[in-house]
């Protein structure tokens, strides 16, 4: 799970507060190769429990059900290429979205009302939303995901921080994204040891 429902799990597990307001369920998906053998029938396993898949633009695979949408994402390589990622080994397309990598490398798994559940830990998901809060076109878009950082910085530790950054390989617009979103929470650039 990577998108704002993880915030849910960071307030179980840390104490962070915020109010979800999105019916949106996004898991991640790592790619591997073409040829794997299926390893589970996640579009069978999904509507059977009473989602109706569609597809939406570009040929990328949802579901919906409830009133919730359920998607799938996964790394985009490259540039801006458009389109969906076939994901055959689980028998769903995928969003191909950039530094979708940091939220799959740093993750943890906790067992939450019954379930498993893996998730970002909240270095790598700080640094993600501080990354796209400004590739955002929509002002409130980007405003809810400095809210979120906002919500989560008072557990971040700085030693994960860095280590999730140095990880990274980030050009000079990423790291002026970063720089930017820092700025709008007030939060010390060192503490992600970029500088």
């Amino acid at each position: 799970m990577i998108g704002s429902w993880v915030m849910l799990i960071y307030q179980k597990l840390y104490g962070a507060r915020y109010a979800l307001r999105t019916m949106d369920i996004d898991f991640a998906v790592h790619i591997a190769h073409k040829r794997r053998q299926r390893r589970a029938d996640l579009k069978q396993l999904i509507t059977g429990l009473g989602f109706t898949d569609y597809l939406a633009a570009e040929g990328v695979q949802k579901f919906t059900g409830g009133g919730y949408e359920v998607e799938f994402i996964g790394q985009r390589s490259g540039g801006r290429n458009t389109g969906f990622l076939s994901v055959p080994e689980w028998n769903v397309t995928a969003i191909p979205l950039p530094f979708i990598n940091i939220l799959m490398d740093f993750s943890d798994v906790a067992e939450l009302d019954g379930f498993t559940i893996r998730f970002p830990i909240p270095e790598a998901y700080f640094l993600h939303k501080l990354i796209i809060a400004w590739k955002r076109q929509s002002v409130a878009k980007r405003g809810k995901d400095l809210e979120q950082c906002t919500a989560i910085m008072q557990v971040i530790i700085d030693e994960r921080l860095c280590q999730v950054a140095q990880a990274q390989r980030f050009g000079k617009e990423t790291r002026r994204h970063i720089t930017a979103s820092c700025e709008a929470i007030g939060f010390p650039l060192h503490r992600i040891g970029l500088l």
